[in-house]
């Protein structure tokens, strides 16, 4: 009878001894850290720099547009499409666009024989005056005949020229097609862009200036188009209006030096506010190196970060970010690739720790940094 409450008492007794002694705490995933390379998000030795995205304008950027309502029969050039100046562009060449235009050459033909027949009254009118036959009140009549005659043959005149460029639009200089604003067959009315075109010829770099950096345009300024070298600029003119919605203003920009390479019309560029040139300024790579300006810290910074540490899910990048002992992932807006390394444009700010190799990291997951 004694052997049962020995035997709980014993087993009561090995409980509590496995139980006793300190708690050691179990991650959730229970897996060890991972140890990754990182780099820390710096704005940069140069500070307060800021790095603002362009692009090279051209001399002349004009929207074709339509001058009458009809069916647009022929567009033959596509954006990127290059033209000669005079070449026909857009064609209205449809049944209704083909007989408003014989009405309008029908009406100056008659305004031109109108004129024809008055001017030879008139010189009827004033021989016969000459000779004492006809009065002054008559020649005068015939006079004012034949003036309303010529305007009337001008106005005819004018309205079949408008009608002869509204049915066939050419190319008001050599360039390219920048953008196709309709399709053909497409039905259209008076004032509906159809083409956006560019002359070849590059003329300034224009950015949108932030409207609380407006005064830094006027100091120191670099520019960078595409992957070239920084060149030291200044400032041409800056847009009077604030843009309502953006609160930026257009500011366009010259370099000093004209002895560089020729600005190709429509390539990307970057404005350095505050910086002086220097070649390979504005691209960082490495641990512990980072671009001028700043990412989600302020409008118009960038940040560029190893292309290695991208993570993507379909149409989306991102990067992993060390924060208390775990991994983040945190979604980018990046821009333009140069070399090893990635324009970030917004998702960052100062001081994040980004892990250069995403291998065997996940959100949430345990990371520490490498030593």
């Amino acid at each position: 009878m004694l052997a049962a409450p020995i035997l709980l008492s014993l087993a009561a007794a090995l409980f509590l001894a496995g139980c006793g002694g300190e708690e050691k705490a179990v991650p959730p995933d229970g897996r060890a850290p991972v140890t990754v390379p990182v780099m820390v998000v710096r704005s940069g030795a140069a500070g307060g720099d800021l790095i603002l995205p362009g692009r090279v304008e051209a001399r002349e950027e004009v929207t074709l547009s339509s001058r009458i309502a009809g069916r647009v029969t022929s567009l033959p050039l596509s954006g990127g499409a290059p033209f000669r100046e005079g070449e026909v562009l857009v064609r209205f060449d449809a049944p209704e666009a083909r007989e408003a235009r014989a009405a309008a050459e029908a009406a100056w033909h008659a305004a031109r024989t109108r004129l024809a027949l008055a001017r030879r009254q008139e010189a009827r009118y004033e021989s016969l005056y000459v000779s004492k036959v006809a009065a002054l009140h008559e020649l005068e009549v015939v006079r004012a005949e034949r003036e309303t005659a010529e305007a009337g043959e001008q106005g005819a005149g004018a309205a079949a020229s408008e009608r002869r460029a509204a049915v066939e639009i050419r190319a008001p200089f050599a360039g390219v097609v920048v953008r196709r604003r309709a399709d053909q067959g497409a039905e259209v009315g008076p004032g509906a862009p159809l083409l956006d075109i560019r002359s070849r010829e590059s003329g300034l770099v224009v950015a949108a200036v932030p409207e609380q950096e407006s005064a830094r345009a006027g100091g120191a300024v670099s520019i960078q188009v595409g992957d070239g070298p920084w060149r030291e600029a200044r400032l041409v003119r800056v847009d009077g209006m604030v843009d309502p919605l953006s609160r930026t203003r257009t500011a366009r920009f010259r370099p000093r030096d004209s002895s560089g390479a020729a600005l190709e019309a429509g390539a990307f560029a970057r404005v350095r506010l505050g910086g002086a040139a220097s070649p390979g300024a504005g691209t960082g790579s490495g641990a512990g190196t980072g671009a001028s300006g700043g990412g989600s810290a302020g409008p118009g910074h960038e940040f560029a970060v190893p292309t290695k540490a991208l993570v993507h899910r379909g149409s989306l990048a991102g990067v992993y970010v060390l924060r208390e002992g775990r991994a983040s992932l945190r979604w980018l807006r990046v821009g333009r690739e140069a070399g090893e390394t990635v324009t970030v444009l917004a998702g960052l700010d100062p001081g994040d720790t980004l892990a250069l190799d995403p291998t065997g990291l996940e959100d949430g997951r345990r990371a520490e940094a490498a030593r």
